[in-house]
């Protein structure tokens, strides 16, 4: 890898960390931080991945985004089009799928917003202190570990466990280990019976310091324990020392563990939400 180039990458990331007062260890919500930033990100019915544009010269930046794609991948994509802001390239679209990508040209530029992405929306000491407040190394961690992380910084199973192999916090075989696994197969554990593909989250006992975001229809799974505000969640399953919550109604609302005193805050968007990324979480249509 040109190591200047992930350098540069990461340096970037770091400024945006700073320019928004984040630490290098929380999560970051991008479509928040791209508000923070002054780039409208608005989800549109197009079956692509993403496209960045700005007109006079940077100015009136906006991002689309798919809402066909699965939830982690639109997050990727937001911060890989944030990086083509943040560098200077100009109007960018990005129809390629990630599977046509992988056997297509794959220029330097797409690289460095790639290496940004991952950087921003992963920060390595953020990844190592959210396994060692579990009392665990990366590189022992197990799938279901590695899900919950997932879960954490809004990223996709694979996509956290390639950024840790290229980032030398796991091995060559344990990366292929781990990729033995779905998220598929990891709910399978879960849930002894899952009719038809679901996209979910879970969680364990540890705080988490920022909201967790869902779309309606994805599932919640959290520790035996935790309880709702309002009726946003249904509990639609318990299965040995987990419950299952399934995702109904846009708008924001809090899950409490009465025996830890921790608590998640869970913001739920439409399914297939046209709008304004800012207007997610509102009970509308789109804005």
């Amino acid at each position: 890898m040109n190591h200047q180039l992930f350098t540069d990458a990461i340096r970037e990331a770091d400024r945006v960390r700073m320019e928004l007062d984040l630490s290098i260890f929380e999560p970051i919500n991008v479509f928040d931080a791209c508000k923070g930033l002054g780039i409208d990100v608005r989800f549109i019915d197009v079956n692509m991945e993403g496209m960045y544009s700005s007109q006079d010269g940077g100015q009136h930046p906006t991002i689309l985004l798919s809402n066909k794609r699965p939830f982690a991948r639109r997050s990727f994509t937001c911060a890989h089009e944030l990086g083509h802001h943040r560098f200077g390239h100009g109007t960018r679209v990005d129809m390629l799928t990630e599977e046509e990508r992988a056997n297509s040209v794959y220029n330097n530029e797409e690289l460095l917003v790639d290496c940004f992405a991952g950087a921003l929306l992963m920060p390595l000491a953020g990844l190592e202190a959210e396994f060692a407040q579990r009392g665990k190394a990366v590189n022992t961690c197990n799938p279901l570990d590695f899900m919950i992380i997932a879960s954490i910084f809004g990223v996709g199973y694979q996509t956290l466990i390639t950024h840790c192999r290229i980032n030398n916090l796991i091995s060559m075989d344990k990366q292929i280990a781990l990729l033995k696994f779905s998220p598929a197969k990891i709910l399978a554990q879960i849930i002894e019976k899952v009719e038809k593909p679901v996209h979910y989250k879970v969680l364990d006992e540890c705080e988490v310091s920022t909201p967790i975001d869902l779309e309606a229809s994805n599932l919640l799974i959290l520790p035996v324990g935790y309880e709702m505000e309002g009726n946003h969640l249904e509990r639609i399953e318990k299965v040995k020392d987990r419950s299952v919550f399934l995702a109904q109604k846009t708008g924001i609302v809090r899950v409490n563990n009465q025996s830890t005193g921790n608590g998640h805050f869970i913001r739920i968007q439409n399914e297939n939400y046209i709008g304004l990324a800012e207007y997610r979480h509102l009970n509308s249509e789109g804005v």
